[in-house]
Order: structure tokens, then C-alpha cells, then sequence
């Protein structure tokens, strides 16, 4: 019974992981016809393209382990859980900062439920999320693990900031426009990003059921 039970587990996480893999050729030519290569200053492209990457290796990874009875190795895990708090990170953001942002009230649906930012900012990120908390729970993290979660966010911010400093790209976001805002206001919305960046990391991390010491 628990052999059946592992394998409708590792199935359900292959079809999550699938449909993400799935829908990047449908959501990255509307970004494209959007913005051109404009799109790929964007961290919910990149996060997506990262985490389309990881969640083909995760599938497959799922199928030798349907054969071998063995879990995920744990830097596979690991890549799954980093890949999960950048979706989680767009996803939320867009819930709590960027669509509020919109005067006429309709932020949420625009930014949640049209184009490209259907998959992007909805649905992909609420399929990582279930996957990795509710079927890939093995092997377990170590609490050491939630720092790495932050890597691809400090990447981005620390890129996308100097070329805004050198004036080469403007934003994207409203919060990283430096010379729309002071140097106070910029510097207080770096603090406040990683800070939602670590809690969604350290949630992510207790509710996939990490464990406390460092391995």
C-alpha cells in the first residue's frame, strides 16, 4: 500500500512539474510579443525560465524514483525548493505590492488573470507550491538550506539595480525606478524584499517539514 501510495505521490508531483514545463512555450511568446527581449529584465520571466529548467529535471528525476523506490537526490530537492520561493516570491509580490499599485482597482485581475501573467504570476507558482509542500516532502532540508532560497532575488536585485543606477533600463518594477524615488525610499524596499524573500523561504521550508539542524 505504501509502495502504490509513493507512486500516485510521485505521479501527482511529475504532472505539476510537467505543467509547468508545459506552459512556458504558451506564456513566453506573449511576454515576447509584449516586450521583445525587454521581457528577460523582468524577474517573473527569469524565475519562470529558471524554474521551467529545474521542473524538468524534478520530473524526470520523479520517474527513476518510481523505478529505483529511491526519493529525490537532495541538490535536486534543493534546486525544486530555491526554483519555488521565486515563483512564490512573484506570485506574492504581485499579490501584495504590485497589485495594489493599479488606481482603478482591477490590478489583481490584470496582473493575475490575463496573458502571459495567468501562468507567470498564477497558476505556475501555485503549481510549484503545491508540489514541493504537499508531494516532494523527502529528503529534508536542513534549516541551513533557506539562505540559498535568497541567492536568485540578490542576483536580480544587485543586476538590475546598477544598470538602473547606469541609467541602462528603467525599473522594471516601480521600486527599483532609483531616481523616481530617494535613496532612503530604494534602500528601505531592498531591506523590505529580502525580508519577504527570507519569511517565504522559511515558510516554504517549514511547511515542506525541513529539518532543524544543518546537514
Amino acid at each position: 500500500m505504501k509502495k502504490f501510495a509513493d507512486t500516485v505521490r510521485r505521479l501527482l508531483s511529475i504532472a505539476l512539474n510537467l505543467f509547468i514545463v508545459w506552459a512556458e512555450p504558451i506564456a513566453l511568446p506573449m511576454s515576447w510579443d509584449w516586450g521583445k527581449e525587454q521581457m528577460f529584465i523582468f524577474y517573473t520571466e527569469d524565475s519562470n525560465i529558471l524554474s521551467a529548467c529545474i521542473c524538468a529535471m524534478v520530473a524526470v528525476g520523479q520517474l527513476v524514483c518510481i523505478f529505483t523506490g529511491r526519493e529525490l537526490p537532495r541538490w535536486l530537492h534543493t534546486l525544486k525548493y530555491i526554483a519555488t520561493c521565486c515563483l512564490t516570491m512573484t506570485f506574492l509580490t504581485v499579490v501584495f505590492v504590485l497589485g495594489p499599485m493599479y488606481e482603478d482597482g482591477n490590478g489583481w485581475y490584470i496582473m493575475l488573470c490575463t496573458s502571459s501573467m495567468l501562468y507567470h504570476h498564477l497558476l505556475n507558482p501555485l503549481a510549484a507550491i503545491f508540489s514541493f509542500v504537499l508531494l516532494e516532502r523527502t529528503p529534508r532540508l536542513p534549516r541551513s538550506t533557506v539562505k540559498w532560497a535568497l541567492l536568485p532575488t540578490v542576483l536580480y536585485g544587485g543586476i538590475i539595480l546598477w544598470l538602473n543606477i547606469q541609467r541602462v533600463v528603467d525599473g522594471p518594477y516601480p521600486f527599483m525606478k532609483v531616481y523616481d524615488q530617494s535613496v532612503q525610499a530604494s534602500v528601505l524596499w531592498c531591506i523590505a524584499i529580502l525580508l519577504m524573500n527570507y519569511f517565504y523561504a522559511w515558510l516554504l521550508w517549514k511547511l515542506n517539514g525541513g529539518k532543524k539542524e544543518n546537514a
